[in-house]
């Protein structure tokens, strides 16, 4: 069903390119991040921005010989003179034990959530090697902020984290950020968190709502921020149903258009999500 997305792609003139995995590194047991090698990708880019993805084409051998399901990535670190980058995957789903590209990293198998599907992107990433490679694409599309922006506001839960780092990496210091992430408390400690001078970061435990954990404890905590509206940029991705919530909060409690806000879906619960 996928591969029909690669003949549309070849019609827009979306080139793929064979990238090379160079090394793993482990945050923690559940946020890993792949270093590549692809110089030929990234010659199709003149700047690096916030939120620049990549479309990458992993094996579905469970859906026939051939088949490649394709998902999309946030770069985490492009260097364009040297043609290297990486990208961050959350680990979810009972994977067994997942491969530790550092000897002296923990062997303890990766923590399943409950009655998450696998999905043939977690299934790679938990057990890819360096020298291993895989197929990507650049489709790039930058978001820029309004010109009056003083504040910026991230939600987002894990699989956003790379999008959010990005952003605190590249907004200029007078600017406020502020970031709420739905992450279980147990899976915080080591993650990746860029610096800027003028963020503040809400880790909202989404574990509060067993129902619906990554809906209504980030709008209940968005709701106690007493956000000033004047200014203001909303930015949400992740979780599909944590992002409705949010654009209904962006709309319904703080009353703000559309140019001042932007949201996407990254997952959806019922699906496999990676």
């Amino acid at each position: 069903m996928v591969n029909w997305q690669r003949g549309v792609m070849r019609l827009m003139r979306i080139t793929n390119h064979e990238v090379v995995v160079t090394g793993v590194k482990d945050f923690t047991p559940t946020y890993r991040r792949i270093h590549f090698s692809g110089p030929e990708l990234l010659t199709q880019l003149d700047e690096v921005f916030p939120t620049l993805w990549t479309r990458l084409w992993f094996p579905h051998p469970e859906k026939g010989e051939g088949h490649l399901s394709q998902r999309g990535y946030t770069f985490s670190a492009v260097d364009l003179e040297a043609g290297t980058f990486s990208l961050d995957f959350v680990l979810h789903g009972d994977l067994g034990e997942a491969d530790s590209a550092d000897p002296a990293a923990s062997s303890d198998p990766v923590r399943a959530e409950s009655n998450a599907d696998i999905g043939p992107a977690a299934r790679w990433a938990a057990h890819v090697r360096p020298g291993d490679t895989i197929e990507a694409a650049l489709t790039p599309a930058r978001l820029d902020l309004p010109d009056d922006t003083s504040h910026l506001l991230l939600v987002g839960d894990l699989t956003a984290l790379p999008a959010i780092n990005s952003w605190c990496e590249a907004v200029p210091a007078d600017i406020a950020i502020t970031v709420a992430i739905t992450a279980d408390p147990a899976e915080v400690t080591g993650l990746p968190q860029s610096e800027h001078p003028n963020a503040t970061w809400h880790w909202v435990n989404h574990a509060a709502a067993p129902q619906h954990r990554t809906v209504r404890p980030v709008a209940d905590h968005l709701r106690g921020l007493d956000l000033d509206t004047a200014g203001l940029y909303v930015w949400a991705a992740g979780e599909s149903s944590m992002v409705k919530e949010v654009r209904r909060f962006a709309k319904g409690d703080l009353g703000l258009g559309r140019s001042q806000q932007f949201s996407q879906f990254y997952w959806f619960a019922d699906k496999p999500t990676g």
